[in-house]
Order: structure tokens, then sequence, then C-alpha cells
């Protein structure tokens, strides 16, 4: 019977101690290395000023499939997407295919957005910043991870 006791005490015990070692849902997720794929990202700055949500307070965001080579996203008013090509931390976005609605309010920052994306020609991720450079290495558009997939 003291044996018995004995096994059951240890058996929780060793429970216990394999359920605290595991880790929390989510833990990974602040410390992992992001990567081009695998998240949206929503705009922060752009051309050195802050980023403003388009129609109904939606985001500006841009996502990258790795699956077939194309980005999608939402420019403030209309829904785009796009192929690319990225090698190492160089970036080339082919041209944006847009919806065509008319938005008072995010027209101008939608046309910055495009002018901004087929000026890229490299990348930065750090933590949680994604940040979009041209060919001068000057910056052009500043993200942040906001979903991971």
């Amino acid at each position: 019977m003291t044996s018995l006791i004995k096994n059951i005490g240890l058996s929780i015990s060793l429970l216990f101690a394999a359920v605290g070692c595991q880790s929390q849902p989510g833990a990974d997720v602040a410390t992992k290395q992001l990567t081009l794929t695998g998240q949206v990202w929503q705009l922060t700055t752009l051309a050195g000023n802050k980023a403003v949500s388009g129609d109904n307070n939606n985001t500006v965001n841009i996502e990258f499939l790795a699956e077939n080579n194309t980005y999608r996203g939402f420019a403030g008013c209309n829904n785009y997407s796009g192929s690319y090509m990225a090698k190492a931390e160089k970036l080339e976005l082919g041209p944006a295919r847009a919806t065509r609605k008319y938005c008072a309010q995010s027209s101008t920052q939608e046309s910055v957005l495009f002018k901004a994306m087929a000026a890229v020609s490299t990348y930065r991720i750090d933590n949680k910043t994604f940040t979009l450079k041209d060919d001068l290495n000057q910056v052009l558009a500043v993200f942040i991870a906001v979903a991971t997939k």
C-alpha cells in the first residue's frame, strides 16, 4: 500500500513537472524571428509620414504568400495584389493590380504607397518591424507584424 501511494505521488510529481516545462501558447510568437511570409504587415509609416487608416477605419496592410510568390493587401480604399521576387534582403514587387474604387480620404496615401512599392529594391525585418527601401537605401515604408498565419 505504501509503495502504491509513493508511485502515485511520483507520477503526479512527474506530470506537474512535464506540464510546467511545456511552452505556453503564443509564447514563441514574440521571440521567433519573423520572415517575409507568414504574417500580415500593417503600414505604420509611408514616405516619412504616419500612416492613416483607410475606409471604415481598416488599416493598410500587405501579406506575402510563399506558395505562388504573390503579395496582397488593402491600400486604404482598394484591395491589391501582385507578384514578387525575394532573395536574401533583395525584393522586387511586380506591378500592383488594384480594384478601382475612389475614396477621397485615402486616395493620396494609396498613390504614394503604390509608387513606393514600385521603387522597392531591398527590405529588412527586425523583430516585428518590416522596412521597405529603395536602391539608395532610403526608407520608403515601415510595417509592423499584426497577425501570424
